[in-house]
């Protein structure tokens, strides 16, 4: 099977709790220790058994690689943060919206309280998506 949205399907879904602990690897630089990953998690209470905890699940999954270094356990993601961000994305759009894009940025950008500034940027990002794909409809291999 092909992958889905930029995810392997070899990868289980997350729970909400797998998903912290792989954000918080995720804003480290790795290969990361546990340690590392816990200090990120430390505001939200938790304890350092269940940091390793998650962490083995992840790797169960296939969402994160472990490597042993001296005496300790180095975790790397086996996704970027951009490619799960897509998948999760897509995910959201075609289960919620029934895949119509112009309704999800309509809730969005009415109920989510965007400031002008990130309006515009989001305008911006729509124009250059635009343009690229009107050069590509212009584009005549034949011509």
């Amino acid at each position: 099977m092909a992958p889905m949205y930029g995810i392997p399907d070899r990868l289980k879904a997350l729970s909400a709790a797998e998903e912290q602990v792989l954000l918080a690897l995720w804003d480290c630089k790795p290969p990361v220790s546990r340690r590392d990953i816990g200090a990120r998690l430390a505001q939200k209470g938790w304890a350092a058994a269940t940091v390793l905890n998650f962490l083995y699940r992840l790797e169960e999954k296939g969402w994160v690689t472990c490597t042993k270094e001296q005496n300790h356990n180095l975790y790397a993601p086996t996704v970027t943060r951009r490619a799960y961000g897509v998948y999760t994305m897509r995910q959201r759009l075609d289960t919620v919206f029934g895949s119509d894009l112009a309704q999800a940025v309509r809730a969005l950008v009415s109920e989510s309280g965007c400031s002008q500034s990130e309006l515009e940027q989001a305008i911006a990002v729509l124009n250059e998506k635009h343009a690229e794909s009107e050069e590509y409809d212009l584009y005549d291999p034949y011509g």
